[in-house]
């Protein structure tokens, strides 16, 4: 009985601990709903909007699931500029999507590393980073101080995107940060990852994605890795 008294004590000085660590980080905007704010000129930004896929008939019967072999759910997101961009724009090339916070240490070794694939790429690839549920000028601060990879200030993505209340990270099923999708020409999933990738398995990732549009119509069976 003393034992288990001992541990409901302890279990309850946890709980005040974590609690007190939740409030300082809402305190200080990241958690809770800090996340968008409105630009230099005006503009508020939007929620994210979840929307249908337009019609796919290389995938018809797959489902719509932010998982390998599924159709990606389509989205329309608002970038650091308050314009609104959404995921099947894209069609026609593959893309990469990338959830990220500027509290995510992991991803301030990927982001560098994204900004080189996207370079290399530029007119083959789309690159959408998504921040999570963070204030615009914190998130766009962040993006003119990290250095590209030839020692220059400032990085930037085909969209600079902003999730402010988690509705794209939380519909893509984010487990953990970074987490990087990427999607082939016809909006299909080809490779899912939960954590920290470098720029040679973002390399390898785009050549899938590119290979898979190329399969024979309805072939989904040509992509093979990434979870």
């Amino acid at each position: 009985m003393r034992d288990f008294k001992s541990r409901l004590t302890a279990l309850g000085g946890l709980v005040v601990i974590v609690g007190g660590a939740a409030a300082i980080l809402f305190a200080i905007g990241v958690l809770g709903g800090q996340g968008g704010g409105t630009t230099e000129t005006g503009i508020k930004i939007e929620d994210a909007l979840i929307l249908d896929p337009p019609p796919a008939p290389a995938l018809a019967g797959l489902d719509v699931e932010a998982k390998k072999g599924s159709i990606a759910p389509d989205f329309e997101i608002s970038d650091f500029d308050g314009s609104r961009h959404r995921l099947s724009d894209f069609r026609g090339k593959p893309v990469y999507v990338n959830f990220w916070a500027t509290w995510c240490v992991p991803c301030q070794k990927e982001l560098p590393e994204m900004q080189e694939l996207l370079d290399r790429h530029k007119d083959e690839l789309a690159v959408i980073s998504v921040n999570r549920a963070e204030p615009l000028k914190r998130a766009e601060d962040f993006f003119a101080n990290i250095e590209k990879f030839n020692g220059e200030p400032g990085i930037s993505f085909t969209v600079n995107g902003l999730d402010p209340d988690d509705t794209l990270y939380d519909k893509y099923h984010g487990l953990g940060m970074p987490v990087s999708v990427f999607i082939d020409a016809n909006g299909m999933v080809t490779s899912v990852f939960n954590g920290l990738i470098d720029l040679a398995t973002m390399e390898e990732s785009v050549a899938e994605a590119v290979a898979s549009a190329r399969a024979p119509e309805g072939d989904s069976t040509a992509t093979s890795s990434g979870g």
